[in-house]
């Protein structure tokens, strides 16, 4: 496997910490300990804003579109690949999953309320495996949806790199991604933006010569919000709603704009072709974007017992404002170091011992010569 450090792209790991800090503020306002005042029509566009920030995460699909197509370049062999993105996703996903478990099983919450110890088990194992919602299983923890998009769309790109390496230019190598990768994203719309990881990851060369048109991703950033927005989608859609359905109540035309917005907006971060993005290369959303998967997974958990504590103890005391700030700042303070500390022992620890084992070449035994 090649050398990647100099292909690190700074900005774009800046734009991680960004969409993690997004899906988090939406997961502070949604939480429950304080109401969005409502009423006005500056209130709904305000609430509507605030939103459309859970779309945090169909911003980290646009990361794995673009990060994944040159994974799959580097690697020698396709089964290398897999390898590296199974370390990658569960040597941060099993801790995390086991916690949340715990807590549940604990607390008798969610999906262990009312269950016996085998459907409790089955609901791990599926949880565990990635299967919702493809299986008709209850989610233990709210954002493995999206780890199952990016499962299927590692699968997707392997099968259609394989195919590329046996038979490069053939049409049907091609059919091998696409067909599936397109049914995928008819069912569950929200992966159309690992897309636009993949067409600004492929023409990023001939992007270069125009990147005078690629000035303002504050406002196509803004755009791709608003329009996203106005389909309705929201964290449960993706087990309801299908691109079909937009077609058939005309809400096509918002994603189409969603979709354009997008790819200027990440070909602006990815080219680093506005000043408007210089924030991104700052240490503190560095910071946020090395930690960013481990504070996507490891936040909820810190937000749920930090909401038990606000609502029992400062809300009666001090309302619901009060109560509200100091939840958002117990958060994050307590959910930061967690995340460093997730990060720095299973994703840079755990996997690296994890890959030297896997990639250990075989022991050759020396031949002993009989005197």
């Amino acid at each position: 496997m090649k050398d990647t450090r100099a292909e690190f792209n700074v900005t774009l790991n800046g734009y991680r910490g960004l969409c993690a800090m997004f899906v988090f503020v939406f997961h502070l306002g949604s939480a429950g300990v304080i109401a969005w005042p409502g009423g006005s029509l500056l209130a709904d566009a305000g609430y509507n804003l605030w939103a459309s920030l859970s779309y945090g995460v169909d911003m980290f699909f646009m990361i794995s579109g673009f990060v994944i197509l040159g994974s799959l370049l580097r690697h020698d062999r396709v089964g290398l690949f897999i390898q590296d993105r199974i370390v990658r996703i569960f040597t941060a996903w099993i801790p995390a999953l086991l916690a949340v478990t715990a807590m549940c099983v604990a607390l008798r919450l969610k999906v262990f309320a009312d269950v016996s110890f085998i459907e409790g088990f089955w609901i791990f194992l599926a949880n565990f495996f990635l299967l919702p919602p493809l299986a008709p299983v209850p989610l233990i923890h709210i954002g493995s949806w999206s780890l199952t998009y990016e499962w299927v769309f590692y699968l997707t790109a392997a099968a259609g790199a394989l195919a590329h390496r046996r038979a490069p230019g053939a049409l049907w190598a091609t059919a091998v991604w696409a067909v599936p990768a397109a049914l995928f994203i008819c069912m569950y719309p929200r992966a159309m933006f690992f897309v636009t990881g993949v067409l600004v990851f492929k023409y990023r060369d001939r992007l270069v010569p125009y990147t005078r048109w690629l000035k303002f991703p504050l406002v196509s950033l803004l755009v791709f919000l608003i329009a996203w927005r106005c389909i309705g989608i929201d964290d449960d859609a993706h087990a309801t709603d299908t691109l079909t359905a937009f077609f058939a109540d005309e809400r096509w035309l918002f994603a189409l704009i969603a979709f354009l917005a997008s790819l200027h907006m990440f070909a602006c971060v990815c080219l680093n072709s506005s000043r408007q993005v210089a924030f991104l290369n700052g240490r503190t959303f560095q910071f946020l974007g090395r930690i960013s998967y481990s504070f996507y997974l490891w936040h909820v958990l810190v937000m749920s017992a930090a909401k038990r504590l606000a609502i029992t103890y400062f809300t009666p005391m001090y309302g619901e404002t009060i109560s509200f700030v100091s939840f958002a700042l117990l958060s994050l303070g307590v959910a930061i170091p967690i995340s460093w500390l997730s990060w720095r022992v299973f994703e840079v620890m755990l996997a690296r011992r994890l890959r030297q084992a896997l990639h250990r070449p075989p022991v050759v035994a020396r031949a002993v010569s009989v005197p």
